[in-house]
């Protein structure tokens, strides 16, 4: 795909093939970082726009503090703001969470007089195996689309479904020309990525458009393709680690990643532990680059001690068992 092997950790998540087949790499998929680390209220941006646009040109994300809607077409990426408005992406954008494609050699029909639930109904008649992954482009006409976008977040930050119920704005336009890209992930646990169909897109003229909630298409070209292979970028962190993370130990990097920084005793007192046991815990998460601790407090003004989430991205190599693990999420 292109993708810098110095950028992150890549390893790839391979769901059971029905028919077997290897996948080409040009058909895989590239995400930033797993699912539930956005969810969770992990907004910071870890690499930059330029760094991963080489893995696709055909996508959707966010920026960095969640700072819009991005959406990436025909290799060219955009953001829509909390206004409505449209800007292009300079390659210095940082982002926390992108997935690309390359859509190679896409199955394409016309579709007519079709709401959200029968495009995706035509999705799945074009690819019918309910474990692939599944790139779409839909680009005509449409009588009624509404989309979102949300504004920047501040630390500390809450959870995606909080600042989605509280923050985002939502636009409804009527005879609307233009295009959707995204992706149909199929259901699987364990937070690696964020199942149904997830459509961003923009009007004809490239000023409007954003995270779409309902559709009605008058008349558009569906071009579809599919994989069984996701390439996931992760941050400086072990993978074997991450996914065979105790709860107790996840519930408090959830903690530290909504509200930022905190000191051992006010991370005791939200998880209802004495400080031993936070401090603990913290521990074990340090130990493995999951946390650091600031030991002059936030900037170094003094104070308590605090510690927070690190979130850097860097090479490393991913121990074999990784693929064995991802394929039980």
């Amino acid at each position: 795909m292109g993708i810098d092997a110095g950028l992150a950790a890549a390893v790839t998540l391979q769901r059971q093939r029905l028919d077997g087949a290897a996948c080409a790499a040009h058909d895989s998929i590239f995400q930033l970082t797993l699912a539930n680390v956005l969810l969770d209220g992990g907004y910071d941006g870890m690499v930059t726009i330029g760094e991963v646009m080489p893995a696709g040109d055909h996508g959707l994300g966010t920026v960095d503090r969640l700072d819009g809607e991005l959406v990436v077409v025909d290799g060219v990426p955009w953001r829509v703001d909390s206004t409505g408005a449209t800007n292009v992406v300079t390659p210095e954008t940082k982002t926390p969470f992108v997935v690309l494609t390359s859509m190679e050699s896409p199955t394409s029909t016309r579709v007519r007089d079709v709401d959200r639930d029968g495009l995706t109904a035509r999705i799945e008649q074009l690819v019918d195996d309910p474990n692939a992954v599944v790139a779409v482009r839909v680009e005509g006409r449409f009588s009624r689309v509404l989309v979102r976008s949300v504004p920047a977040q501040t630390p500390p930050y809450r959870p995606y479904v909080e600042v989605c119920a509280s923050d985002e704005v939502r636009w409804e336009h009527h005879d609307f020309e233009g295009v959707f890209v995204g992706f149909r992930f199929p259901a699987l646990d364990g937070g690696a990525t964020i199942g149904g169909l997830h459509l961003h897109g923009l009007d004809s003229g490239r000023t409007t458009g954003g995270h779409n909630h309902e559709l009605a298409v008058s008349d558009a070209e569906l071009r579809v393709s599919s994989t069984h292979d996701i390439a996931i970028a992760l941050p400086d962190r072990s993978m074997i680690e991450l996914l065979e993370m105790p709860p107790e130990l996840r519930s408090l990097q959830r903690l530290l990643l909504r509200r930022g920084a905190l000191t051992a005793q006010q991370l005791a007192t939200q998880l209802a532990v004495d400080e031993t046991e936070a401090l603990a815990r913290l521990t074990w998460l340090a130990d493995r680059g999951f946390v650091e601790e600031l030991s002059g407090g936030v900037a170094g003004l003094g104070g308590e001690p605090r510690w927070r989430i690190t979130l850097r991205a860097r090479g490393q190599r991913i121990p074999t068992r990784a693929a064995a693990l991802l394929g039980d999420l």
